[in-house]
C-alpha cells in the first residue's frame, strides 16, 4: 500500500460519460466524493445534457477539485466518450462509471490494493443489479467471477453466452495504458448492442485478471434508460435485415481479428476462428427463442 499512500500524483482516473443523468448523478456523484481512496481524479465528458446534469457537477466541483467538467463539442455515441475521456487521464489505473452507478466507500481502495498486490492487468469485484429505487434484483455472480486468470477462450465463449458486459467493465479497475491500447470503442452498426461485447473479447484475450470476491457494485437496470444514439433504426424490415446482416459480419471480423492479435496460442486462435461463427449463429437463435417466450408468456 506504500504507492496508495506516498504517491503525491494521482493514481487512479475516474472516466465518466453524462447525458441526461439528473435523476441518480447527485447520489453517484456523493458515492465517489465519499470514497475512502482519496487520490484519484473525476473527469465527466457532459455529451452536451438538455438536463441539469450540468447544474449538479458543477455544484460538486465547486467543493471538489478532484472534479473536471468537461462539456463535448458535439453529441456522440456513450462508448465514444471514451477515446476523449481518456486523453485527459493522469493516473495510473481507470475505473469507468455510468452516471447512475451506486458504490460502496470502500470501492476504490479495495480495487487498488487488489490490482496492486497482484500485479495484475485488470482486478474485478461481484455487485448487484438494483432497480430505479436501488432495491436488489440480480447479484453478478452467485459463485466464482470466471474471468479470473490469464487469457483463456474458455472464458471468452462463457462472457460471450452470458453477456456478462457490466461487470467486466464498469465493477473493474484496470491499467491506463492497457484500456488505451484497447480503444477505440467499435460501433459495428446501427445496432450498438455489440460494442461492449467486442471490448470485453480483447479483454479476455489479452489481460491477466484479478478477482476481489466482495460486492460492492450497484448498476441500476430501469425501462428508461437514456443514452445518446447517433444512429437511427432503418423502418423497413428488409432495411432491417439488412443492417442485421452486416452488423453479424461485423461483428465475425472485428472479433476474429481481436483474437487472431491477441496474446492466445496460435490452436487456441485457429480454432475460435473456424468455430466463432457457429458460436454467434447458436447466439442468435437462443436470443430468439427466449424473447419468443417471454412474449408467449405475457400473452397468457
Amino acid at each position: 500500500m506504500s504507492e496508495v499512500l506516498n504517491n503525491n500524483q494521482v493514481l487512479l482516473s475516474i472516466l465518466m460519460p453524462v447525458y441526461n443523468g439528473e435523476k441518480y448523478l447527485k447520489e453517484t456523484l456523493e458515492c465517489v466524493t465519499r470514497q475512502t481512496f482519496k487520490n484519484f481524479e473525476l473527469i465527466i465528458l457532459d455529451n452536451q445534457s438538455n438536463d441539469n446534469s450540468q447544474k449538479i457537477i458543477k455544484s460538486f466541483q465547486k467543493r471538489d477539485a478532484r472534479i473536471r467538467y468537461i462539456l463535448d463539442t458535439k453529441k456522440r455515441n456513450g462508448n465514444d466518450c471514451y477515446s476523449i475521456l481518456i486523453k485527459h487521464a493522469l493516473g495510473k489505473y481507470l475505473i469507468n462509471l455510468n452516471d447512475d452507478n451506486y458504490l460502496d466507500q470502500n470501492f476504490f481502495l479495495k480495487l487498488i490494493e487488489k490490482i496492486q498486490e497482484t500485479n495484475s492487468d485488470m482486478v474485478i469485484c461481484n455487485g448487484y443489479y438494483i432497480n430505479e429505487n436501488s432495491k436488489k434484483k440480480k447479484i453478478f455472480f452467485k459463485k466464482n467471477i470466471y474471468f479470473k486468470g490469464r487469457p483463456n477462450i474458455f472464458k471468452i465463449i462463457n462472457f460471450f453466452f452470458k453477456g456478462d458486459v457490466i461487470p467486466l467493465l464498469l465493477s473493474s479497475v484496470i491499467l491506463q495504458k492497457t484500456f488505451k491500447n484497447m480503444l477505440p470503442y467499435l460501433n459495428l452498426s446501427k445496432f450498438e448492442n455489440d460494442a461492449d461485447t467486442l471490448m470485453g473479447i480483447k479483454i479476455l484475450s489479452n489481460l491477466k485478471i484479478d478477482v476481489l470476491e466482495e460486492t460492492l457494485f450497484y448498476c441500476r437496470v430501469y425501462d428508461y434508460h437514456e443514452r445518446y444514439h447517433e444512429n437511427k433504426m432503418p423502418k423497413n424490415f428488409f432495411s432491417f435485415l439488412k443492417e442485421k446482416l452486416i452488423h453479424d459480419i461485423n461483428l465475425i471480423n472485428y472479433s476474429i481479428n481481436a483474437v487472431f492479435n491477441s496474446k492466445l496460442g496460435i490452436i487456441i486462435k485457429i480454432i475460435f476462428i473456424i468455430f466463432f461463427p457457429l458460436l454467434l449463429i447458436i447466439k442468435r437463435i437462443k436470443n430468439f427463442l427466449i424473447e419468443c417466450i417471454l412474449k408467449f408468456r405475457k400473452l397468457i
